[in-house]
């Protein structure tokens, strides 16, 4: 079976869908298919290269397709030229959102209106293209899928949900220090609001630290907000053989982003078995929020640090059903069942 996948990137520079693209790729290679690969020829990671992409996902792409038995586009936007059969992964729909809280740095005024009008047009032409030439349709949670059905009008039952994995080695260790630690991980922009995190954690003048792991566009402005105080701290990007020792090192994660198609970082830190706050007015998947200390104001919550509500050893069990094992095969079931006539036949790896 030869399967071609389309991606921006098929790494960490376009964030989870980097992720994603990333371990299905390495786990149908490991099962030994012959995978081949679209990407995006370099540019900048996400939000700092977007018109390199546009011209990629717009023009670009349509010339790099191999013949393959069965395509599958990673995002809708990756769908608008590709064959059948097809098969297209949505994450979640936040380029239709306009919210302020999803502005760029780099216009202003009429120019910031008007990139984000495109972009959320651009996105969905895209995907009404994908449900049109779409052989099967993914979605990473359910709340994913209820959008796609209310959105644009599709059967439910033509949507399959398939949840993302975590690394198998994220698991709860000893602290080794006393220090009160609060950590969160993320893309720095404007949607993670980490700007309302280090606000809360300086108004609350706690003694302890705030870690934040990650970098993009934001990261000068929060910075700048952070001062000289020497109990925050940024760590940049971190690398995969980090995660553990990061999230061991907490007693709290928090994760103040305003809307998230998944947020497989609170899961991961479930993982560890960490408690996780989320804002009240976070859009995310009900069956993760459902999971978190829900607070209105971290600043009033950081003065008491309330950590009752949830049930850790639970969080850990729900976190454990993300693996990427399962999650490779569960798309290997949806490629062999919706090859072409021809492709039906083939019976092998």
């Amino acid at each position: 079976m030869k399967i071609c996948l389309l991606s921006r990137f098929f790494d960490l520079r376009n964030a989870g869908i980097g992720r994603y693209s990333q371990e299905l790729l390495k786990g149908l290679a490991k099962r030994g298919f012959d995978v081949r690969t679209v990407s995006q020829d370099g540019g900048l990671p996400l939000g700092e290269g977007n018109l390199k992409y546009l011209i990629y996902t717009a023009f670009e792409i349509r010339f790099k397709i191999p013949s393959s038995d069965i395509y599958h586009a990673c995002s809708p936007i990756e769908a608008i030229h590709a064959p059948k059969p097809l098969v297209v992964t949505f994450h979640d729909f936040i380029p239709m959102i306009s919210l302020h809280e999803i502005e760029t740095h780099y216009a202003t005024g009429f120019l910031r209106g008007f990139r984000r009008s495109f972009v959320a047009n651009y996105f969905r032409t895209a995907c009404s293209i994908a449900i049109k030439k779409g052989s099967a349709m993914i979605a990473q949670s359910e709340q994913t899928k209820q959008e796609l059905v209310r959105e644009f009008g599709i059967n439910a039952e033509k949507v399959a949900v398939i949840r993302l994995g975590i690394r198998p080695d994220l698991e709860p260790k000893p602290k080794t220090d006393n220090i009160l630690r609060v950590g969160t991980l993320g893309y720095l922009d404007p949607r993670k609001r980490m700007d309302l995190l280090i606000k809360a954690f300086l108004k609350a003048d706690i003694d302890g630290e705030l870690v934040i792991a990650g970098k993009g566009i934001e990261y000068p402005r929060l910075e700048a907000l952070a001062g000289s105080d020497s109990r925050i701290k940024f760590l940049g990007f971190l690398p995969d053989n980090k995660l553990v020792d990061f999230y061991n090192s907490l007693d709290v994660f928090i994760f103040p982003t305003k809307v998230e198609g998944y947020g497989l970082p609170m899961v991961e830190a479930m993982a560890c078995g960490k408690p996780v706050v989320t804002l009240s007015d976070c859009v995310i998947p009900s069956d993760i929020k459902d999971k978190t200390i829900v607070v209105d104001d971290l600043a009033e919550w950081f003065k008491n640090l309330n950590f009752s509500g949830i049930d850790l050893d639970e969080n850990r069990k729900f976190a454990k059903c993300h693996n990427w094992e399962k999650c490779v095969e569960e798309h290997i079931k949806i490629y062999r069942s919706h090859l072409t006539s021809k492709a039906e036949g083939y019976s092998g790896e």
